[in-house]
C-alpha cells in the first residue's frame, strides 16, 4: 500500500514537472517578436520629443497665452482662462499629459544606462529637464525625482519637493549631460531625432542654454553671478546657442502629426485671407498695441488684419488694412455687444506655421544682455541687445531685410543707458519674441514683471501666478500633505511661485 502511495506521488510529481516545463516553453514560445517588453531608446524619442512640443503650443492657446496676454478668447472653451475662471479640472491635461511623458523619458535614460549608451543618457536628462522645467515654472513645487514613476511599486503617489529644490537638481542634471556629452568621441549615431538630426553638439548647447534659462529664473531669490559668469565666459566648458541654427526649434513633418488638418491649402478659407475670421481666439491688445506703436515688422506676422477691413480692402485695394488686439478679460455682457470681426486673428504665417519655438537665440542673447546690466558678466548690452532683437525679426522670412534695418535703426530701438529702462526695454523684447510659447512667456513675465499688463475692470481678481494642480492630482496624499505643510492649505492661482520675487506685484 505505501509503495503505491509513492508510486502515485512520483507520478503526480513527474507530472507537475512536465506541466511546469511545457508552460515554459509555451510562454517561450508565444513571446510576440513585433511587441517586446522594452524598446531601443531612440523609438522613444520622437514622442517624447513632439508631447512636450505640443503642450508649449497648447500653453499659447490656453491657459499661459491668455494670462500673459498674447491671445485672447472671444468665447468658447477657452474663454474662461482669460476671465480667470479656473479650477483643477481646468488643468487636468495640462498636467496629466507631461506626467506621462516623463515616464517614458524615464525609460530612455534607463534603457541607456542598460546599453551603455550615455548619448542616449544624456538627450533623456536633457529632456526630462525641459519637460520638468515647463512644470515647475507653471505649478512651482512638484515631484521631481519621483515623477513618471507611478509604475513603482511604492510611489504612485510621487512626493513633492520645493521650486527651489527642484531648479537645484535641474542644474545637476544639465551639468552630468553637459558632461557626458563632451566625453563623447563624436562617432556615436543618434537615430529618429526628431529635434537636432541627431546632432550631439546641438544637444549639448541646449542643455546649457537651458541651464542659464534657470539660472537666471531664479536669479531674484539667490546669487547666481558667478555661475552665470562661469557659462558665458566659458564656451569651451559650456557652449551656448550661438546662432538661430542652434535654437530649439521643432519642425513638424506635416504629412503626417496633428497640425496636418491645419495647415493644409484645401483646409483654408476661400476668401484669400488664409485665415479663419470665425474662430474665437483673437490676438491680444497688449501685443497689437505693443507692435503697432514701433510699427514693428513683426505685427502682420503675429496678426491678421480685422475682417471689416480685409473686406474693405478687398473691394477697394486703397483701403488701409488695420490690425486691432482684444481687451483682455471682458465680461460675457461687454462680448456680446462687441463685434468680433473688429479684432484681429492670428495671421496666415502663423496658421502654416509648422515650427514650435521651445528655446531661441533670441532669448539666449536677451538674457546675457540683461546679464551685463545687471553687472553679472561684462560686455556690450546694447550690442547684444540688437543682436537679440534682429535674430527674433529674421526668424521669420516673411519679413523683409530692409523692413529689419528700418526698424533696428530707429532710435527708441537702442538699449538705453539708464539700467531700470534697459531692463524694461529687454524683458519686453523677451514676452514679444516669445509669441507661440505662452509657458515661457508666463514664467519670464512673473519674473520680471514686464511688460505691465492690465485687465478690465470687470474680472475680479488679478492675473494668476500659477497654475493650479490638477483635480484628479490634488487626490494625492503626498501633494496635500507638502501644501498643508508648507501653505497650511491647497494652494491656488494667487499663491506665488518660489522664483517671483517679492517685491513684484500683480496689482491693477
Amino acid at each position: 500500500m505505501q509503495k503505491q502511495i509513492m508510486k502515485k506521488n512520483l507520478i503526480y510529481v513527474a507530472g507537475m514537472l512536465f506541466l511546469a516545463s511545457a508552460c515554459s516553453d509555451f510562454e517561450e514560445i508565444n513571446i510576440n517578436p513585433n511587441n517586446p517588453s522594452t524598446v531601443p531608446a531612440n523609438l522613444l524619442l520622437p514622442t517624447v520629443i513632439s508631447v512636450s512640443a505640443s503642450s508649449v503650443e497648447g500653453s499659447e492657446l490656453g491657459a499661459a497665452g491668455q494670462f500673459v496676454q498674447h491671445m485672447n478668447y472671444i468665447g468658447g472653451y477657452n474663454e474662461s482662462f482669460g476671465r480667470f475662471n479656473i479650477t483643477g479640472a481646468s488643468f487636468r491635461e495640462e498636467w496629466n499629459g507631461p506626467m506621462r511623458n516623463i515616464k517614458d523619458v524615464n525609460q530612455i535614460i534607463s534603457i541607456a544606462e542598460a546599453n551603455n549608451q550615455p548619448w542616449y543618457k544624456a538627450i533623456g536628462l536633457i529632456w526630462k529637464v525641459y519637460t520638468l522645467s515647463l512644470m515647475t515654472d507653471a505649478y512651482g513645487d512638484i515631484p521631481y525625482d519621483e515623477a513618471g514613476k507611478g509604475d513603482v511599486n511604492g510611489l504612485e503617489f510621487p512626493h513633492y519637493q520645493s521650486q527651489e529644490e527642484v531648479y537645484s537638481l535641474m542644474i545637476e542634471d544639465l551639468k552630468e549631460a553637459n558632461g557626458i556629452l563632451a566625453s563623447l568621441s563624436g562617432s556615436e549615431t543618434v537615430d529618429d531625432d526628431i529635434l537636432y538630426n541627431g546632432d550631439l553638439n546641438k544637444w549639448r548647447k541646449f542643455a546649457n542654454s537651458l541651464m542659464l534659462r534657470i539660472l537666471m529664473r531664479e536669479s531674484n531669490k539667490i546669487d547666481v553671478s558667478s555661475q552665470v559668469a562661469e557659462i558665458f565666459n566659458n564656451s569651451g566648458e559650456y557652449p551656448l546657442f550661438q546662432s538661430s541654427d542652434d535654437q530649439a526649434v521643432l519642425v513638424y513633418n506635416n504629412t503626417s502629426d496633428f497640425y496636418y488638418w491645419y495647415i493644409q491649402p484645401e483646409n483654408r478659407p476661400d476668401d484669400g485671407s488664409g485665415v479663419t475670421f470665425g474662430d474665437n481666439y483673437r490676438v491680444s491688445e497688449a501685443m497689437v498695441d505693443s507692435l503697432a506703436v514701433r510699427n514693428d515688422p513683426r505685427l502682420p506676422v503675429y496678426a491678421a488684419p480685422t475682417k471689416k477691413s480685409f473686406d474693405r480692402n478687398k473691394e477697394n485695394p486703397s483701403e488701409p488694412l488695420e490690425y486691432r488686439g482684444q481687451p483682455a478679460g471682458l465680461s460675457a455682457l461687454q462680448q456680446s455687444s462687441i463685434d468680433k470681426d473688429d479684432y484681429s486673428v492670428p495671421s496666415s504665417i502663423i496658421r502654416s506655421e509648422s515650427r514650435s519655438f521651445l528655446m531661441t537665440y533670441t532669448e539666449i542673447m536677451l538674457l546675457k544682455a540683461e546679464a551685463i546690466v545687471r553687472g553679472m558678466i561684462t560686455g556690450d548690452a546694447a550690442a547684444v541687445f540688437a543682436d537679440a532683437v534682429r535674430a527674433s525679426l529674421e526668424k521669420w522670412p516673411a519679413i523683409a531685410q530692409d523692413d529689419i534695418d528700418a526698424f533696428m535703426a530707429r532710435p527708441d530701438m537702442v538699449l538705453a543707458s539708464d539700467e531700470n529702462t534697459a531692463l524694461a526695454q529687454i524683458w519686453t523684447q523677451a514676452w514679444i519674441d516669445s509669441y507661440l510659447n505662452g509657458f515661457e512667456a508666463f514664467a519670464n513675465w512673473r519674473r520680471t514683471g514686464y511688460p505691465k499688463l492690465y485687465v478690465s475692470e470687470t474680472v475680479s481678481s488679478n492675473i494668476p501666478v500659477r497654475y493650479i494642480y490638477s483635480d484628479n492630482e490634488q487626490n494625492n496624499p503626498n501633494l496635500i500633505s507638502w501644501t498643508t505643510e508648507h501653505y497650511g492649505r491647497m494652494v491656488n492661482e494667487n499663491d506665488m511661485v518660489w522664483f517671483q520675487p517679492q517685491r513684484w506685484n500683480n496689482q491693477r
